[in-house]
């Protein structure tokens, strides 16, 4: 079985947290980046994995990890699906996975064991709590599991379908169809199988998509892991679970309380209090008596002390000046100006705001929930 992974595209408003327009597959998670993830998992179940995208970072990861990389020809996703499928041959199926997808554990692995079970084109749907308009609705026979009807219907498309090698090039490569419209001929057909995901799901296409799945792979954080080469200073607090990553410091008196990920080479100051679904990644580091709360702060960002960062996003190498504040409301407020495409609750989520990538705030400053403060103006 082959498997062709879509990791091109725009960042969007990730470009705030990554500091640069490109794929969001690179994002970082605990776990590793999102597009490892994605790969690790399909390798288990397809003989052939190829990642095409038009971002050369990616080119640059899939060297380095062993991906089998093809250049996207061309926009859009039927592009980046007909780059991938040159030299696959007509025959068998080839299962599309969306790159900018997360999912908990056995996303692709329940898509292929239900491909598996009587090869037949087959999509994966989801149900999210609240709907954004682009997204594809389906309307699913509780007893066939065969889909009924598009553009209607409590489901939407999750972002991996199996078709036929022949079909995609006959359909999408020569014909000019899109992906929906390709649905919408398998559905009309009544050709197109159904694979419900009950599990985690967020579509990542906004900066609070990206807080809510991290806030959720942090849950997958089970038990307290300190690298032997990090340096922990006296008194220090860690109550678990917590992830401390070789060479992290945390300097005395700092707490520690879990789910917490410290990546590579962070630094944590004295008498610094970290805690609740707070991810710290690589050579980021937190001031002297400061307080991060269910936050990212990306690589090699600063946190200068006495700050209060709380259901935020500190992009990359962005400057947060001492006694900055960023507030935060309860996510059900705003459920008109954010929407996160999730399929599991969200009713605890505070939504605070986004400081962008090689932004700096002032000192003291205080920053608006639900907005992202680029240094200038906050949007």
């Amino acid at each position: 079985m082959r498997a062709i992974i879509l990791a091109g595209g725009e960042a969007k408003q990730l470009k705030y947290v990554m500091g640069r327009d490109g794929s969001r597959s690179l994002l970082r998670f605990p776990g590793g980046l999102l597009l490892s993830r994605i790969v690790d998992e399909a390798k288990r179940f397809y003989d052939k994995v190829v990642v095409v995208s038009d971002d050369s970072s990616v080119a640059s990861f899939c060297a380095s990890s062993g991906c089998d990389f093809v250049e996207q020809s061309g926009r859009g996703v039927e592009a980046a699906i007909c780059s991938g499928i040159v030299g696959m041959g007509d025959s068998g199926f080839v299962t599309i996975i969306y790159g900018d997808i997360y999912a908990s554990r056995g996303f692709i692995e329940s898509h292929s064991i239900s491909l598996l079970s009587d090869f037949e084109p087959t999509i994966t749907v989801t149900r999210p709590l609240v709907l954004r308009g682009t997204f594809l609705r389906l309307l699913v026979d509780p007893v066939s599991s065969l889909v009924e009807k598009v553009d209607a219907g409590n489901y939407v498309y999750a972002g991996i379908i199996s078709v036929q090698a022949s079909v995609i090039r006959e359909q999408l490569c020569s014909g000019g169809m899109s992906v929906h419209e390709l649905i919408r001929r398998l559905a009309h057909a009544g050709k197109l199988k159904a694979n419900i995901w009950l599990g985690v799901w967020v579509d990542i296409d906004t900066v609070w998509d990206y807080m809510a799945a991290v806030r959720f792979d942090l849950k997958e954080i089970k038990d307290t892991k300190i690298s032997s080469s990090a340096v922990i200073g006296r008194n220090v607090v860690i109550e678990g679970p917590v992830v401390v990553e070789p060479n992290a410091r945390i300097d005395h008196c700092a707490v520690i309380k879990g789910p917490v990920y410290l990546g590579r080479n962070v630094f944590v100051g004295a008498h610094s209090f970290i805690r609740g679904s707070t991810a710290i990644f690589e050579g980021a580091v937190v001031g002297a008596f400061s307080e991060i709360k269910r936050s990212i702060i990306y690589d090699e960002a600063r946190v200068y002390s006495y700050s209060y960062i709380a259901d935020s996003i500190v992009g990359l190498r962005a400057e947060v000046k001492p006694y900055t504040v960023t507030l935060n409301v309860p996510y059900e407020g705003l459920s008109g100006e954010v929407v996160i495409m999730s399929t599991h609750p969200l009713e605890k989520l505070k939504v605070g705001s986004v400081i962008a990538a090689g932004a700096s705030t002032g000192y003291r400053e205080t920053i608006p929930p639900a907005s992202i403060y680029t240094g200038r103006e906050s949007s």
